[in-house]
C-alpha cells in the first residue's frame, strides 16, 4: 500500500478551512481541527482527520451540530458541575468541561463534571490530558451510538463507550490509558474497510452472529473481556449520560449518513488534585519507580521492550512530527474529494 505523508501544520491548516467553509466560526474551527489533527498525529486514524474530517463537515452544514453553541453550566455545587452542550462540537464541549473540572479541582481538591447534548468529542486522551499540567489526574468517558449488544444478547443498545485516565509521571514521562469498552473502536473497522485491508479475528460479528475479518460486514464489536468489558460500558453509560440527563443507548442521534442529526451525547469529566494527596514531586519520583519496575522485568521472547499504556501513541506523534502524517493513497483521495466538494486548498503532502 503506498503512503504519503503530510506535516502537521499544513494539515491543521486543511481541516480549519473545511470547517470555516462550512460556517463555523475560526475559534470553534481551531478547536474542532487540532482535536483532529492531534488525534491523527498521535496515530489514531480512527479518530482524526481521515476517518472523521468529512462527516464532520457535512454535519456542520446539514444542521446536526451548532457551529457556534451557547454553552451553558446548569448546575454547580462544591466539587461537581453539569454542563448543557447546545448541540455544540463535542471538541468544543468538551474542552469546556475539562476546563472547568480542572478549575473545581483547584478549589476543592477533586472537580467532576457532567455534560449533556453534546456530539462526537474525537479521542478521549485529549481532553483527560489536559488536566496533567495542572498536576492532576485527569479523567474522561462519553457515551456513543451503540455498537455492543448486553452479554448474551444480539441487539446493538450500548456504545464502545471509552475510558480515559491519565496520570502525570516524572523523568519516565506519564501513564495515559485510553480504552474502548469493545475489542477495538468503530472507527478501527471504518478506515479498514477504506483501505481495504481484512481486521482481526474476534473484533466483530456480521448479522448471523458469525465472527469476521471482512470489516465492511461488521454488524455489532464485541466487549473487551466479555463480561468484564460489558459491566465497564454499563458504568460508563452511566457516568456520561444518566447522570447527566443526556441521551442514553440507542436514544443517541447517528452520526454517519445523518448529518441534520443531533446525538445528544453525554461526556463525564474529571480531575484530581495530587497535592492533596502530598508532595508532588514525590508522587512523580513514585510513579517513575512503578514504570521502572515494569520495564525492567523480563520479556517473552521476540519482545524488544515493554510499554506503558500511552506510550506507543506518544512515540508516533514523535515520529510523525519529524517525518509527516502518515496517510494511504486511498485516504489521501477521500482528503482530495473533501477539499474539491468544499472548495478549499487541497492537501499538499510533504
Amino acid at each position: 500500500m503506498t503512503t504519503v505523508r503530510v506535516t502537521e501544520t499544513e494539515l491543521l491548516r486543511f481541516a480549519q478551512e473545511v470547517f470555516v467553509a462550512v460556517g463555523v466560526p475560526s475559534e470553534h474551527a481551531a478547536t474542532v481541527a487540532e482535536n483532529l489533527v492531534q488525534g491523527e498525529l498521535h496515530g489514531m486514524g480512527s479518530h482524526g482527520v481521515s476517518r472523521l474530517l468529512e462527516v464532520y463537515a457535512e454535519r456542520f452544514a446539514g444542521g446536526g451540530v451548532n457551529p457556534n453553541p451557547e454553552i451553558e453550566i446548569v448546575q454547580r455545587d462544591r466539587g461537581c458541575a453539569l454542563i448543557d452542550g447546545d448541540n455544540g462540537p463535542g471538541a468544543v464541549v468538551g474542552r469546556a468541561a475539562m476546563d472547568l473540572a480542572i478549575e473545581l479541582a483547584r478549589e476543592h481538591g477533586s472537580g467532576w463534571v457532567g455534560v449533556r447534548n453534546s456530539n462526537h468529542y474525537g479521542a478521549a486522551f485529549l481532553f483527560a490530558r489536559m488536566a496533567m499540567a495542572h498536576d492532576m489526574i485527569g479523567f474522561c468517558t462519553t457515551n456513543t451510538v451503540p455498537q455492543m449488544a448486553p452479554l448474551g444478547g444480539r441487539d446493538k443498545l450500548l456504545g464502545t463507550n471509552p475510558l480515559c485516565v491519565a496520570v502525570p509521571g516524572g523523568e519516565r514521562g506519564p501513564v495515559i490509558l485510553d480504552m474502548a469498552t469493545t475489542q477495538t473502536a468503530r472507527g478501527k473497522v471504518q478506515v479498514a474497510a477504506v483501505e481495504g485491508r481484512e481486521i482481526p479475528l474476534g473484533w466483530g460479528v456480521d448479522k448471523d452472529d458469525r465472527p469476521t475479518t471482512d470489516p465492511a460486514k461488521v454488524w455489532r464489536l464485541l466487549p473487551v473481556g466479555g463480561a468484564k468489558g460489558y459491566g465497564l460500558a454499563i458504568v460508563l453509560e452511566i457516568l456520561s449520560a444518566v447522570l447527566s440527563g443526556a441521551m442514553v443507548g440507542n436514544q443517541v442521534g447517528f452520526m454517519f449518513d445523518a448529518p441534520t442529526t443531533s446525538q445528544r451525547l453525554g461526556h463525564f469529566m474529571g480531575a484530581m488534585d495530587l497535592s492533596g494527596f502530598g508532595d508532588v514531586g514525590a508522587f512523580r519520583q513514585r510513579m517513575d519507580g512503578l514504570i521502572g519496575y515494569l520495564k525492567d522485568s523480563d520479556r517473552e521472547e521476540g519482545v524488544l521492550e515493554i510499554l506503558v499504556p500511552g506510550e506507543p501513541e506518544s512515540r508516533a506523534a514523535e515520529a510523525n512530527r519529524r517525518q509527516g502524517i502518515p496517510f494511504s493513497e486511498d485516504i489521501h483521495d477521500v482528503m482530495q474529494r473533501v477539499a474539491e466538494r468544499f472548495g478549499v486548498r487541497p492537501l499538499e503532502v510533504s
